[in-house]
């Protein structure tokens, strides 16, 4: 009687059962990943509905970028989503297992772009030879590359094609950028190799000066993307002009410039199409005209569609059932075609094949992926602080390598900020990132120095220091706030040495009269964990007004909960956090009931009402390395920025550097990081006419700073030698005293 029981369930279970798709939503719904891009049309938004108003049997998830699709699909929360060959490259390196399902194609052709040389015959010899004897000192005309996939070329596919007829250049002492730059130059006679070579636009005009040759067949010596030889079109008219003798270009630019394959029957082919052949890549050409199938150096796929390995074969079902009038319908059928970006009907893959067999068809594709690397290697280390930092990183490396950023990025992990800085000190790595809070540590203690900055033009998403008190208390000058209970953020931090800093020039007093005179009551968190002998009644000292919970809370958010809840009278912090507590997004109960704060003014800065500014986030590296090496850290970290930073508002990016991970903000860089830049952004707007910048005004200017001992009326602060302060406090004190 069990038995037959068990069997009835099951019975009555399997219709329920066989109806269970194969997707990991709801009910079996496939999960679609979908990628907002930053342009203004949201499909997401707009399409994604329609998805869920009929039975579908598809549900939209929406990913940060391309990776984080692949991840979703790599645990198996989403099924599918569209990705360029670029991602499948990312996938193949990670170990993803996924199987392309279909392509995606607006033209009917196997390939989305083909490249191919044309050369100006009069450089080709009698005879077939190789690519080395028939281009050697000849006169290239370049593309250019930059941030889109192709166009012109990215980092990886110009530096293939140049690998296939220039050899490796590892100079140690250069910069790996210098040393294919250099291989250019030694190998043609000249180049117009237009548009920026690195990000950073003053080692950009040094390189331009150290190999001029490589912009001698340009129209202008500026080689900029301005020039009329950059960029697809510029390229074939550097040829055709004779400032060149051979380019790399996609076949349809060629084509069309010539007027080859073209449609219209009154059309005629560029008269001298006959002075220029395809140059193929073993050294034999072909001629131009009346050439239907020309020999081809690289081809890029297709996006395509891929799917984890469990629902491969209803993905394929489902894209595969897409007709033409899907395209243009009113349903749910249309959505779908507006989500996955299709132009025509796709192309399926029967079987679906592994991102490595797919690739494998495209000739020069998958190759320019496997290049190899200068020997001894060298790597760019990062050190983060957590499993989920480290994690980023590492993907933030994968993604580089995919569009060649060299040298590559490399990820280790230690403890605390402290222990990176020390890791970069001592060598174990190259550089750490770090909040301004660390700015006087990692100078002073540590002997680094901010390469680039996490910068943002919005004053108020800044790091500044603002003196802020409630508003009931009637405190309208900065001079009020004497005797009055302050509250910092944390010790040794940029609001402690800007308030320092203010009260030594303006109140002409010094480190002991600031720290113990002038303040009734000061709360700096951070005094309770200085190495040395410290007597509790010393920590008492600088602690008794913070917040507490299983010791003493540091941060921007606690200073603020000690004004909000009385513990003290003023709270030195910055904008961004009082912003935070005015429009509610301080989750805590403390914050429910808003009270009015308001900032004081100094006298000096009546505009902007800051003590002092910095830039929200810094890359530390030693002060004493090299400029070689100095040179490949900004080139590599400026070149990721470029990439996957803020600056391709209408692109699918693979990678998002400055933005959620793993649904966490502010993950190794900060999310309102609008890009990375070196210290000439001090000399651009807004930056230049902002005053008070704690980077190079109070920082530069303090490196050393006296010891907690000189802050001491007796005996009773008798704190650890290293506990420092502000180096004129330590004159000044050494000098009364």
């Amino acid at each position: 009687m069990k038995n037959l029981c068990v069997l009835l369930l099951f019975c009555a279970c399997a219709p329920l059962v066989l109806l269970q798709g194969p997707g990991s939503g709801t009910n079996g719904n496939l999960r679609l990943c979908v990628v907002e891009g930053r342009g203004p049309l949201k499909r997401g938004a707009a399409f994604c509905p329609l998805l869920d108003e009929e039975p579908s049997g598809l549900e939209c998830v929406l990913g940060t970028d391309q990776l984080d699709c692949l991840r979703r699909i790599s645990k198996g929360t989403v099924d599918f989503g569209v990705f360029s060959p670029e991602d499948l490259i990312a996938s193949q390196w990670a170990n993803i297992d996924v199987l392309v399902t279909d392509e995606l194609r607006s033209r009917f052709r196997p390939y989305e772009r083909s490249i191919v040389s044309v050369v100006n015959r009069r450089i080709l010899p009698d005879r077939p030879s190789s690519l080395d004897f028939v281009l050697r000192n000849t006169t290239l005309c370049h593309p250019g590359v930059g941030a889109n996939d192709l166009r012109p070329l990215s980092d990886t596919l110009a530096g293939y094609l140049e690998s296939l007829i220039i050899p490796r250049a590892c100079d140690p002492n250069l910069t790996l950028t210098e040393n294919k730059i250099k291989a250019v130059s030694n190998f043609f006679h000249m180049a117009c190799k237009a548009g920026p070579w690195v990000p950073d636009v003053e080692r950009d005009a040094e390189l331009k000066r150290k190999y001029p040759s490589l912009c001698g067949a340009c129209a202008n010596p500026a080689c900029t993307v301005h020039d009329k030889y950059w960029g697809p079109t510029g390229t074939l008219q550097c040829l055709v002009s004779n400032a060149g003798e051979v380019m790399w270009g996609e076949l349809d630019d060629v084509n069309f410039f010539f007027g080859l394959n073209t449609t219209s029957a009154t059309s005629d082919p560029y008269p001298i199409s006959k002075q220029y052949a395809f140059l193929c890549r073993d050294g034999t050409w072909q001629p131009i005209e009346n050439n239907l199938s020309p020999c081809v150096w690289l081809n890029r796929p297709w996006p395509v569609v891929i799917a984890k390995r469990k629902a491969a074969a209803a993905v394929s079902i489902l894209v595969g059932s897409i007709k033409e009038d899907d395209l243009f319908g009113t349903h749910w059928r249309k959505a779908l075609t507006a989500l996955l970006e299709i132009r025509q009907v796709p192309t399926p893959l029967n079987p679906p094949k592994t991102p490595l067999d797919y690739l494998a068809s495209a000739q020069g594709f998958r190759e320019a992926y496997s290049q190899s690397g200068c020997d001894p290697p060298r790597h760019i280390t990062l050190c983060t602080t957590s499993n989920l930092e480290r994690n980023k990183c590492e993907w933030l490396s994968e993604a580089g390598a995919v569009y060649g950023v060299n040298p590559p990025l490399q990820c280790i992990v230690r403890n605390s900020t402290r222990d990176c800085l020390q890791a970069v000190r001592g060598r174990e790595c190259d550089v750490a990132v770090g909040d301004s809070e660390w700015l006087m540590p990692s100078t002073r203690d540590f002997g680094l120095e901010p390469l680039l900055y996490e910068t943002t033009p919005i004053v108020e998403k800044m790091d500044t220091v603002v003196a802020y008190v409630r508003k009931t208390d009637m405190i309208t000058k900065m001079e009020e706030l004497k005797g009055k209970r302050a509250a910092f953020p944390q010790y040794d931090g940029i609001a402690w040495h800007t308030v320092l800093q203010y009260l030594r020039e303006k109140e002409k007093i010094t480190c002991a009269g600031a720290m113990t005179g002038y303040f009734s009551d000061i709360c700096a968190p951070g005094v309770e964990a200085v190495k040395g002998d410290v007597s509790q009644a010393n920590i008492d000292t600088f602690t008794n007004g913070c917040i507490k919970n299983d010791g003493v809370v540091s941060g921007e958010v606690a200073a603020l909960q000690t004004l909000v809840e009385g513990k003290s009278d003023v709270a030195f912090i910055s904008m961004k956090t009082v912003n935070l507590y005015q429009n509610k997004q301080i989750i805590e109960s403390w914050a429910d009931n808003i009270i009015d704060i308001v900032p004081i003014c100094p006298e000096e800065n009546k505009k902007y009402c800051y003590l002092s500014w910095s830039n929200i986030g810094h890359i530390f590296a030693a002060s004493n390395i090299t400029d070689m090496r100095r040179h490949e850290i900004v080139n590599v970290f400026t070149k990721l920025d470029q990439r996957f930073g803020k600056h391709q508002p209408l692109h699918n990016v693979m990678f998002t550097m400055f933005g959620p991970f793993n649904h966490v903000l502010d993950v190794l860089f900060h999310n309102n990081t609008k890009s990375l830049s070196t210290a000439n952004i001090f000399k651009m707007h807004p930056y230049a006419s902002m005053p008070l910048n704690f980077e190079r005004t109070i920082l530069q200017d303090s490196t050393d700073s006296c010891q907690i001992t000189d802050l001491a009326r007796d005996s009773a602060f008798n704190f650890a030698p290293t506990f420092l302060l502000l180096a004129s406090c330590l004159v000044i004190t050494i000098i009364g005293s």
